[in-house]
């Protein structure tokens, strides 16, 4: 009997330990999830200092809660305030249908620090009276930017994030088999003459490090550049068709809808 105790503990402790995203304790890390009623509740841990808060926050997102709920204003943000992102919170409607356009229904709340007051503000609201953002992204949706594995490459250590996205390439560009320049070059994008359109990539990782190539610092990314084959390109030489950061990193779309366009 003890040995069966024993035996179920250590399951579950197997299960906590590799069921969890690896973020190294850092920007992330999962501290709860909870569902109750059909909402998944997850917080995470999400600590980025000094950010001023501009118009990209709407005036319908800066009451500050004391809970991630609407029941307890505490405090309301204005334009050059500066505060203390501390955590993120998302509320997952199980059983409600998805946005047409996106994989959430729900809730997303950034827990902060503004002088001496720590509250929530919720920044994609969900309710009977408040409609959702269909084009509101969620910071560490699928696990974005865990830790998948560590690349050494001519000597350096690389860190490989899990991140989506999509590039534009409009030159030859050298494909590798690991990221860095002592990465052995597998394949060669717009093999041809100059002067062509671009062509896109999807971005499947990237480097948590960057490099500086022509001048230019960067990430170095992991595309599928033929069907069913992947490589590593570096960033500097890639575009975005729009507005915003370049990569949609999960701290990035954070400070995406706080602070000044």
């Amino acid at each position: 009997m003890k040995k069966l105790f024993i035996f179920s503990i250590f399951i579950i402790f197997c299960q906590l330990l590799f069921s969890s995203p690896n973020y190294n304790n850092g920007n992330g890390t999962i501290e709860s999830v909870s569902e109750k009623d059909g909402i998944k509740t997850t917080i995470r841990k999400c600590e980025i200092d000094n950010v001023i808060i501009g118009n990209l926050l709407y005036d319908q997102y800066r009451t500050i809660y004391k809970n991630y709920d609407f029941s307890s204003p505490i405090g309301n943000l204005k334009d050059n305030d500066k505060i203390k992102v501390l955590q993120t919170c998302t509320h997952e409607y199980l059983d409600k249908p998805k946005i047409k356009g996106t994989n959430f229904r729900g809730e997303i709340w950034y827990k902060i620090q503004y002088e001496e007051t720590i509250g929530w503000i919720c920044i994609n609201m969900d309710s009977e009276t408040l409609t959702q953002n269909p084009h509101q992204m969620v910071p560490y949706d699928d696990n974005d930017y865990e830790i998948l594995e560590i690349i050494e490459s001519a000597g350096k250590k690389w860190t490989i994030r899990k991140l989506g996205g999509l590039v534009a390439v409009w030159e030859r560009l050298n494909v590798r088999d690991k990221p860095g320049l002592g990465g052995k070059k597998i394949f060669l994008l717009h093999d041809y003459e100059t002067g062509s359109p671009g062509e896109f990539y999807t971005i499947f990782a990237t480097t948590e490090e960057t490099e500086k190539i022509d001048g230019l610092p960067d990430h170095w990314l992991k595309i599928e550049y033929a069907p069913n084959k992947y490589g590593w390109i570096f960033g500097g030489y890639t575009t975005v068709e729009r507005g915003g950061p370049k990569y949609y990193t999960p701290e990035n779309i954070v400070l995406y809808d706080l602070i000044w366009f």
